[in-house]
């Protein structure tokens, strides 16, 4: 029994760290080639739906492995839940530790600039499609504000927790694997 809780905890902060390095991987491939700047506040909905359905895939790929190799190919809900979890947990430390390092060191200046192109952007749009001028300014000034480096890195935090319990969920529910489950060879 030691022995599997030692493993839960090794694997998944294996696998959380594997994870975060590939969303790290992701966000400078974004950053460098300026995509959110480029595609806007629809480009940035279809980058977040994307990075959902790469965690689902990660975490999926990621538990069913440590079922395999950990569990000799079982695994309950619970298990699966708590591995999945554990795997987001540190993904999400790893990540924040690198978004506080980018935003006070690598690129101080991001949100500032990001937050200007999306203005921008947004107000072209609105233009384009005939918003009354009211609109335009009262959606604007939603941009005015931007977000100290605390509040963007408590969001992020909040956000890879919640999508990531929602998502260890649907994992562990099609992860999980009883004894009687196993078809003999």
């Amino acid at each position: 029994m030691e022995e599997k809780s030692t493993s839960i905890w090794k694997s998944s902060l294996t696998y959380g760290a594997y994870m975060a390095l590939i969303s790290i991987a992701i966000s400078v491939i974004i950053w460098a080639g300026g995509l959110i700047e480029s595609m806007g506040i629809f480009g940035s909905a279809i980058i977040g739906l994307l990075s959902f359905v790469i965690t689902f895939l990660l975490l999926l790929f990621f538990t069913k492995a440590y079922r395999n190799k950990e569990l000799n190919g079982i695994i309950s809900f619970k298990q699966a839940f708590q591995f999945a979890m554990l795997v987001v947990i540190f993904s999400v430390l790893i990540t924040t530790i690198y978004n506080y390092i980018f935003h006070t060191l690598i690129d101080p200046e991001y949100m500032k600039n990001l937050m200007a192109v999306l203005q921008q952007k947004t107000m072209n749009y609105m233009e384009k499609v005939g918003a009354p001028e009211a609109q335009i300014e009262k959606t604007l000034e939603k941009f005015s504000e931007i977000p100290t480096i605390w509040k963007t890195l408590r969001q992020g935090i909040v956000t890879g927790l919640i999508a990531g319990a929602v998502i260890s969920l649907i994992v562990a529910a099609i992860v999980k694997k009883k004894e009687e489950d196993i078809v003999p060879e």
